[in-house]
């Protein structure tokens, strides 16, 4: 039999490998299944859908669940987070600080120099625009 509260805290201690906190403390695991024959089914949701370092949570979630006596496979699952999951996990990483808002006049004309080589004058170029 599978200690549901151990396997819990086994893989809510992973560390989400962009913003470097524990799945529990993010909130990130959203279901955890376990069956009798040893076998877990762990939902995690992740802050956007195309995560570069998906792979790399799902072998940390899966090693994880591993370490746990009784459990004989793993299957990880991912979702991604509703709007409102994200705002919240947004108001606990920032500490509920207010976003500041930078307000650029409507007059502001915003151009871009660029080149893909270097020394051909973009410096020139953008001292000159003023």
């Amino acid at each position: 039999m599978i200690d549901e509260a151990a396997l819990r805290t086994a893989i809510g201690q992973v560390e989400d490998p962009e913003i470097h906190r524990s799945l529990a403390e993010l909130n990130m695991l959203k279901e955890l299944d376990i069956n009798p024959d040893g076998s877990v089914r762990a939902l995690v949701a992740l802050t956007v859908a195309g995560c570069p370092l998906k792979d790399k949570l799902h072998n940390d979630v899966t090693q994880a669940a591993r370490s746990v006596p009784g459990v004989t496979s793993v299957e990880v699952d991912f979702t991604v987070m509703t709007d409102e999951e994200r705002a919240a996990l947004t108001t606990t990483l920032t500490g509920g600080a207010e976003t500041r808002q930078v307000t650029i006049s409507p007059r502001t004309r915003v151009l871009t120099i660029a080149s893909g080589k270097g020394g051909v004058g973009k410096s020139s170029v953008t001292t000159n625009l003023g």
